[in-house]
């Protein structure tokens, strides 16, 4: 059984599932109230599951998004790993928010771009493969207004992933394909799978508890 937790982005997220069963999966708005519903819906799922005993290991996304989101659901999942005694391990919210493609859809693409929004009229994005569930990629993670993306993409086939309509109506009027923004949110649920997906090359450890590093932004803080 895999805890899963992301509070990266105006969406909170959690997700309880083993490799048979998916028990508890919620993806909901909550814009800055994370900690509370965070901390309400563990209690719901102490009171309805024995997940403590049967853990195998916590996932969080590392953002990037806000920052006091990204460091709302790293605190957690490393405060949770560290009471149980459990791994940790983590992936970049962007990635969860790519996986939400069908990967026979992906394969028409050249490159997958998931977009987070940011503050002041900045985005964050990043370059993917169709294929990079199967490998465990580290691409950077590029910042910039929805006009020099548009810029740096158009005429390219690529196939851009976000939650954001308003980001997705815009880099759509300017030529590029777009995945529907209902079916992108940044759903914990897909970590789970992207750490099934790679079993075999992940790293989850008891020392990520202290040395996992999220991301805010283009760069990371510990």
């Amino acid at each position: 059984m895999i805890l899963a937790l992301d509070s990266s982005t105006p969406w909170l997220s959690m997700a309880l599932a083993s490799s048979e069963e998916i028990f508890f999966h919620l993806t909901h708005y909550t814009q800055k109230d994370h900690s509370r519903w965070l901390i309400k819906h563990l209690s719901l799922l102490q009171k309805e599951f024995n997940w403590e005993e049967e853990l195998e290991a916590v996932l969080v996304g590392l953002g990037p998004g806000s920052f006091t989101g990204v460091k709302i659901a790293n605190i957690v999942a490393k405060g949770i790993a560290y009471s149980l005694e459990k791994p940790l391990g983590g992936f970049p919210t962007l990635e969860a928010i790519a996986h939400q493609v069908p990967t026979s859809l992906a394969q028409d693409y050249e490159i997958l771009l998931p977009v987070i929004k940011h503050k002041r009229k900045e985005i964050f994005w990043m370059e993917l493969q169709p294929w990079f569930q199967k490998s465990f990629p580290s691409p950077e993670i590029q910042a910039g207004s929805k006009e020099e993306m548009a810029k740096k993409y158009r005429n390219r086939k690529v196939l851009v992933i976000t939650p954001w309509q308003e980001i997705a109506d815009f880099l759509k009027g300017e030529s590029l394909s777009v995945f529907p923004p209902q079916q992108s949110l940044p759903e914990a649920l897909r970590l789970i799978e992207l750490y099934w997906w790679r079993n075999n090359q992940v790293v989850i450890s008891r020392e990520n508890i202290f040395t996992l590093v999220p991301f805010y932004g283009s760069k990371v803080w510990g």
